[in-house]
């Protein structure tokens, strides 16, 4: 979170406009690039043809503001009370998409009801910044006392194994990126450089799995080798 210079800390009920300025900026940017993207010379479309790829993320764009001015609209307490139960539906529908969803370009990730899809891994990213921000604001709280350290990596890592059950590889590492909340927090960066050998180990593992070396894929011969030597 980015704070104004003249205050170490935002008063509760504002928002904080550096950070929604530049969130508004990369949602500009992003637009632009899908417009760049998916455009042809020779059925090009306007910029705000709701038909194009462009047009449909100006859609989204639309309803993720009005969404956004509805949130906080919506008094903090509320957020801070239900934290933990909304942390909870989303375990439970993470699980549940385990076991019942259908495989769709190689993942199991996506609840299909009727002609509704969703995927409950993005709401869970989300959820997980509210559970977070959640037990920071708890008082007296210290991140390296034991019992919190616990605390905060099953709330992170317990949505990650889920994710990665339903083979969803690139989310699971979007969640892990919670670890440098953290070291604002207090996390002694060693712990940070350790989580970032472990990702790296993981993406060798599952980038170079499709060759056998003996016993061991390529990957995870990589992996043996590099936690030999580092």
């Amino acid at each position: 979170m980015i704070y104004p210079a003249n205050s170490e800390k935002l008063e509760k009920g504002t928002v904080d406009k550096p950070t929604v300025i530049f969130y508004l900026l990369f949602v500009f940017l992003g637009w632009l690039n899908i417009y760049a993207a998916s455009f042809d010379l020779e059925n090009a479309t306007g910029l705000f043809d709701l038909s194009s790829r462009a047009g449909m993320q100006l859609v989204w764009m639309g309803t993720s503001f009005l969404l956004a001015f509805i949130l906080l609209k919506i008094d903090v307490a509320f957020y801070e009370t239900y934290a933990f139960l909304f942390y909870l539906l989303g375990i439970l529908l993470l699980v549940i998409t385990l076991i019942v969803a259908k495989e769709i370009n190689g993942s199991r990730s996506w609840l299909i009801i009727g002609k509704v899809r969703l995927q409950p891994a993005e709401f869970m990213k989300f959820i997980i910044a509210l559970t977070v921000a959640k037990v920071f604001n708890s008082y007296g709280f210290h991140l390296m006392e034991r019992k919190n350290l616990l605390l905060i990596s099953a709330i992170i890592l317990l949505p990650v194994g889920l994710v990665i059950g339903q083979s969803e590889t690139g989310t699971a590492l979007v969640y892990l990126s919670f670890i440098l909340v953290l070291y604002r927090e207090g996390l002694p960066g060693g712990f940070i450089f350790m989580g970032i050998v472990a990702i790296l180990y993981f993406i060798l593992g599952i980038r170079f799995s499709g060759n056998q070396m003996g016993a061991l894929s390529e990957g995870e011969f990589m992996a043996v080798i590099l936690i030999i030597f580092f």
